[in-house]
């Protein structure tokens, strides 16, 4: 066995060696990225560098400035917290829709089942029914309900949501593009409209000696939903991560957000990240080339579903509550939109693109709604219109950057010429955009050398 030749194990042990392994050569892969795109990277240490130390600083400074001083649209702890929520949402859609080219419209529904998840085992809903169990709760022995850590909460949201996208996967191996969409639109539709309306449900059931009846029994909590839920706790230093906890639940956000990207990071770079690029690029052609596309797809719905319910997850224990309206059809589209202005496929560009509308959405439009009625001129509302605003900025990403803010580079080098010398310079060939911007002889459609119209039966004849 030569020096350079390295043995690859197997199974969980290889998996966080290699991730031991990844987060030692970080620092190797930042100057490299240096060296490469200066400026890219010193844009994007200085906005990780703000957004780490920005809580502290709107804590002690900027909030009270902005109440009593002027105001100014920054953002709150809570705008904050939503915001890694939306940025975990963000970074596993692109799993799905970046990485595998899988078109998915129905990814609130896992939001809404890790969500549920959370609510079901950190609650007092399921005294009604006579269980009751505590374990490693901050609430204490004696509490009414189902009342686990967050600890345990997160891993079994995981399981389960993950579940949950391999079982919306399974029936739909066979579709793609339209038809997928339109699959995962009515599982998104389906999902929180169960939720809602389990909330009176009577069962019957007789199998011999076995009897079950149960009579208006509130599973979901119906339109009311699930409260109070359990925050998370820090054991030993005695913290919870709650809407009141300030900068904490950010911090603890920004914490999950950093796990999110290196667990991403690391399926990008891995077999199966290459995978899901090669059913992206050609399904048929990654099929022929030995690529089990049935199993590949299913794990990008299911790593992409655990996403949704991690966020979900922490999004209903940190308001302390969760009911089925939190999840209507927009949150997709809207986490869809996020990835598409921060660029597809580029998990640092989904990231942008989730602060970014979640800062517009929930700061920037209420600020200047609230402005606009101060001014006493009459002008409609702009938080009113957000759905509007959003499809203006897409039209206009569209035709002057339809890479995103921060494109994955493949795709960068797709859809502009700029993209594509960068992308040969990378590689060491030498930069050639003629079949860019010329046509090959003989078919050039305007110019000079254009080709002659040609009938149908000319056409069919060659």
């Amino acid at each position: 066995m030569s020096g350079a030749t390295k043995v690859i194990g197997t199974g969980p042990g290889a998996w966080f060696s290699h991730l031991g392994e990844s987060i030692v050569a970080m620092e190797r892969g930042y100057r490299s990225a240096f060296r490469q795109h200066r400026l890219r990277t010193i844009l994007l240490t200085g906005l990780i560098a703000l957004g780490l130390i920005y809580p502290l600083l709107d804590n002690y400074f900027l909030s009270g400035f902005s109440r009593n001083v002027f105001p100014l649209p920054l953002p709150d702890p809570t705008v904050m917290t939503f915001m890694t929520i939306f940025a975990i949402m963000a970074v596993g859609l692109n799993i799905v829709v970046g990485f595998a080219g899988l078109l998915d419209l129905g990814y609130v529904a896992f939001y809404a089942i890790g969500a549920y998840v959370a609510a079901f085992l950190s609650s007092p809903h399921w005294a009604a029914l006579g269980l009751n169990l505590t374990f490693m709760s901050h609430v204490g022995p004696g509490a009414q309900g189902i009342h686990l850590p967050f600890w345990i909460i997160l891993p079994l949201a995981v399981v389960v949501v993950a579940t949950a996208g391999a079982l919306l996967g399974a029936p739909t191996l066979r579709l793609r593009g339209d038809y997928l969409a339109i699959v995962t639109l009515g599982f998104g539709e389906i999902v929180p409209l169960v939720f809602k309306n389990l909330s009176s449900i009577t069962i019957s059931f007789n199998l011999g000696p076995i009897n079950i009846a149960v009579a208006n029994v509130n599973l979901t909590g119906g339109v009311q939903g699930v409260n109070p839920i359990d925050p998370p706790f820090l054991p030993f230093f005695n913290v919870l991560f709650d809407s009141r906890s300030g900068p904490l639940a950010v911090y603890f956000g920004i914490v999950m957000l950093g796990v999110a990207v290196v667990v991403a990071r690391n399926l990008q770079f891995s077999r199966i990240g290459r995978a899901w690029m090669a059913i992206r690029e050609d399904e048929t052609a990654a099929a022929m080339m030995g690529v089990n596309t049935v199993r590949t797809k299913l794990l990008a719905f299911a790593l992409g579903a655990s996403f949704a319910g991690v966020a979900g997850a922490f999004q209903a224990a940190y308001l302390g509550a969760t009911t089925s309206d939190f999840f209507a059809f927009s949150t997709s589209i809207l986490v869809l939109i996020m990835i598409i202005l921060g660029g597809i496929g580029n998990i640092w560009g989904v990231i942008l693109g989730a602060v970014t509308l979640t800062y517009v959405n929930a700061t920037l439009l209420p600020y200047l709604g609230q402005r606009v009625q101060d001014s006493a001129l009459g002008l409609p509302n702009p938080a009113q219109y957000n759905f509007l605003v959003y499809g203006l900025v897409l039209l206009f990403m569209m035709r002057f950057r339809p890479q995103g803010f921060l494109p994955d580079r493949q795709r960068e080098a797709e859809l502009s010429v700029a993209g594509l010398a960068e992308a040969e310079t990378a590689l060491g060939m030498p930069v050639d955009l003629d079949n860019v911007s010329v046509a090959p002889p003989g078919q050039d459609e305007t110019g000079a050398e254009s080709r002659e119209a040609e009938t149908i039966e000319e056409a069919r004849d060659l």
